[in-house]
């Protein structure tokens, strides 16, 4: 059985501490008390209140400066804090609010008012944690899945076809080298796309790509850009006999990231070369009033449109038991985080055998 829920409870009145520590503990608390805030933070080196509940008017460090250091814990940033003030004007009310506080209360304080609020608190916090847990879980099983699945392929290509190679070097012709090797080069294509794959996913996550774009960020030619984009997908459609046509306006000046947008523009024009058999794929790009309208548009598979509203999720592929595919699903959720941070619109329309267009609003200078 879990322990009682532990309220850390701060306040350099000592009846104030007294009265609280008893209320609390009739209701199957258990309390921790500190006469000012120092104390508190000394307390917090060793133990994880599962809730706190802090005085703002204290000597030497306020209960504003001591919610801010707490939040400066990583482990304790989730934890329920509700601010206590004899004073009730409205200002003080908003200041505790902005910091982001989940409560505020007056004294004198009102003890059922105490008790439904410290109950409530501690009640969507276990909420929370809960629905974050099953979420991190169902994550773990995506990323394991995923995993287990795109390293051993290539793996499988690598380790094999070079046994094959040093075992019977002699005995194998030129052309079966060569289809070896070709083979071996395959499968560490996907390995090194599904580890930078990997690695941009973090770099969203954390924030570091939001930084880069405001370091990246200016005005230039879209037209110049896409040059580069065309030139390494004309090879693969050429490969599958599809047909691929560029219409794109000259010249295009936009305000973004040249590198994340050649990036999306990549990844839109990979899905549709790999997801269409016959046909053709399109890359078009046109001034559209205050921005350029970029639209990948494919012949091929398409999806329902049930399956929409979830594609931009990460590790999500459409029919994923039906259809061949590589890769970890985090195409579309990188190209849509790369819109995002670029402030540009990305939006997909497709239904399933009638291909899919995809339309990219960037804004112009």
């Amino acid at each position: 059985m879990a322990d009682p829920a532990l309220i850390l409870l701060v306040d350099d009145e000592q009846a104030n501490l007294e009265l609280f520590s008893t209320i609390l503990e009739d209701e199957g608390y258990r309390t921790l008390s500190a006469k000012d805030a120092s104390l508190a933070l000394q307390f917090l080196e060793t133990e994880k209140p599962d809730l706190i509940i802090s005085d703002i008017y204290m000597p030497e460090m306020g209960g504003f400066e001591f919610y801010e250091k707490v939040q400066g814990i990583p482990e304790l940033r989730s934890v329920p804090f509700i601010f206590l003030s004899a004073l009730s004007d409205r200002a003080h009310v908003r200041e505790g609010k902005e910091l982001g506080a989940d409560d505020y209360l007056t004294k004198p304080i009102d003890i059922d008012e105490l008790v439904t609020t410290v109950r409530g608190k501690l009640k969507r916090a276990a909420s929370m944690r809960s629905a974050m847990q099953n979420e991190f879980d169902a994550l773990k099983e995506q990323i394991l899945s995923t995993l287990s699945h795109e390293l051993n392929t290539p793996l499988t290509y690598i380790i094999g076809f070079s046994e094959i190679i040093s075992s019977a070097a002699t005995s194998i012709t030129t052309n079966e080298l060569k289809e070896f090797a070709d083979l071996i080069h395959h499968g560490g294509g996907r390995l090194k796309n599904l580890v930078d794959d990997f690695l941009i996913t973090i770099q969203i996550d954390s924030g570091q790509t939001a930084s880069y774009y405001q370091s990246d960020k200016r005005e230039f030619d879209l037209s110049e850009s896409l040059k580069s984009v065309v030139d390494e997908y004309t090879p693969l459609a050429t490969g599958k006999e599809l047909a691929f046509n560029v219409n794109v306006d000259k010249p295009l000046r936009v305000v973004a990231s040249d590198t994340l947008i050649r990036d999306i523009v990549g990844r839109l024009l990979s899905n549709a070369v790999k997801f269409t058999s016959k046909g053709s794929v399109t890359l078009s790009a046109a001034t559209d009033g205050d921005r350029v309208r970029l639209e990948v548009a494919d012949t091929g598979v398409g999806m329902p449109q049930q399956e929409l509203s979830k594609i931009f999720d990460k590790f999500y592929q459409v029919n994923k038991d039906k259809q061949q595919q590589q890769g970890a699903g985090l195409g579309l959720y990188i190209a849509g985080n790369l819109a995002r941070i670029n402030n540009c619109t990305l939006d997909i329309s497709s239904s399933e055998n009638d291909g899919t267009k995809v339309t990219l609003l960037i804004p112009a200078r």
